[in-house]
């Protein structure tokens, strides 16, 4: 394979590994608030330790979840 080409596949492949870990950790995150939220802590409380405001707060927990891709269906280079 040329030189270039497995550039290009090892810098796609890192950076869709980052996207995944980012996605995990969203979830983590809006699993987290949800569980903060549904103990009555305050939104306010809440929000300040995520580093959020509130109405960052209430924007991430509105927003649809991710699923997690099955690793078996992602693609795979040569």
């Amino acid at each position: 394979m040329d030189k270039h080409l497995r550039n290009i596949w090892s810098a796609s492949a890192e950076l869709e590994m980052i996207q995944f870990q980012t996605d995990q950790a969203h979830e983590h995150l809006v699993q987290a608030l949800c569980e903060a939220m549904a103990a009555q802590i305050s939104p306010a409380a809440v929000a300040t330790a995520a580093n959020m405001s509130l109405s960052e707060l209430f924007d991430t927990l509105r927003r649809p979840r991710t699923t997690m891709p099955d690793r078996a269906q992602t693609r795979s280079h040569p």
